[in-house]
C-alpha cells in the first residue's frame, strides 16, 4: 500500500539579497502515464539538425529502441540499453549545449522520454529494473543550465520530473517497487531537495519562485 505525505513549506526572504521562495510538498499524485513499449528486437534512430552535435548509443538489450532528436550547436546525448529486458529511450534536444546521458537495463522494462529545450542544460538518468512491471520516466527541462538526475531501481516505479526556468537542481532516487513521484521547479535557482523513495511511496512537489 502506498503511503502519502502531506507537507507544507514557505520560505520568507531573510533579507534583501535572498529571494523568497515557495515549496510546496502534497501528498499523493495523479497517474503518471507510461505505456509500456511494445518492441522486438533493436533499433536506433538519430536526427541531427545544427552543428557539433553528437550522438552515442550502445545496445545488448534483448529488445531496445532509442529515439534521439537534436535541432540546435554542440548538443550531447548519449544512451546506453543492456540486460535481458526491454528498454525505451526517447530524446530530444532543442538549443545548444545541452547534455544527456541515459543507462537502462534489468531483467524488466524500462521506458523513459526525456526533453531538453534550452541551453546547457543536464540530464542524467539510469534505469535498472527487475520485475514484471515497468519503470517509468517523463524528465523535461525548460531553460537554462538546469541539472536533473534520476535513478530508478526496481519496478513498478514512476516519475514525472519538470524544470522550467533557469540554474534549477534536481535529484531523485526510487528504489523497491511502486514509487510514485511528481516534482515540478518553476522559477530559477531553486534548491535541490535530493529526494529519495524506498518503495510503495508516492509524492508530489511543487517549488516557485527564486530569481
Amino acid at each position: 500500500m502506498k503511503t502519502a505525505r502531506t507537507i507544507a513549506v514557505v520560505g520568507a526572504a531573510l533579507c534583501a539579497c535572498f529571494p523568497a521562495v515557495a515549496q510546496t510538498t502534497t501528498g499523493t499524485p495523479g497517474p503518471i502515464n507510461v505505456a509500456p513499449p511494445a518492441i522486438s528486437g533493436r533499433t536506433a534512430y538519430v536526427n541531427q539538425i545544427g552543428n557539433g552535435n553528437s550522438a552515442t548509443v550502445g545496445q545488448t538489450a534483448s529488445n531496445a529502441s532509442a529515439n534521439i532528436h537534436q535541432n540546435g550547436d554542440r548538443n550531447s546525448a548519449t544512451v546506453t540499453q543492456q540486460g535481458a529486458g526491454t528498454a525505451l529511450a526517447d530524446l530530444a534536444q532543442t538549443g545548444n549545449d545541452n547534455e544527456a546521458g541515459l543507462a537502462q537495463q534489468g531483467s524488466g522494462t524500462n521506458a523513459l522520454y526525456l526533453v531538453q529545450a534550452g541551453t546547457g542544460n543536464s540530464a542524467i538518468a539510469r534505469q535498472t529494473a527487475e520485475g514484471a512491471l515497468l519503470n517509468g520516466a517523463i524528465m523535461t527541462q525548460l531553460g537554462s543550465f538546469n541539472q536533473m538526475s534520476l535513478v530508478q531501481d526496481g519496478s513498478d516505479n514512476r516519475a514525472a520530473l519538470t524544470q522550467d526556468g533557469d540554474s534549477n537542481q534536481m535529484t531523485a532516487a526510487q528504489t523497491g517497487v511502486g514509487n510514485r513521484l511528481i516534482w515540478i521547479q518553476q522559477g530559477s535557482n531553486l534548491s535541490n531537495l535530493g529526494i529519495a523513495q524506498t518503495g510503495a511511496q508516492a509524492i508530489q512537489i511543487t517549488q516557485t519562485g527564486g530569481n
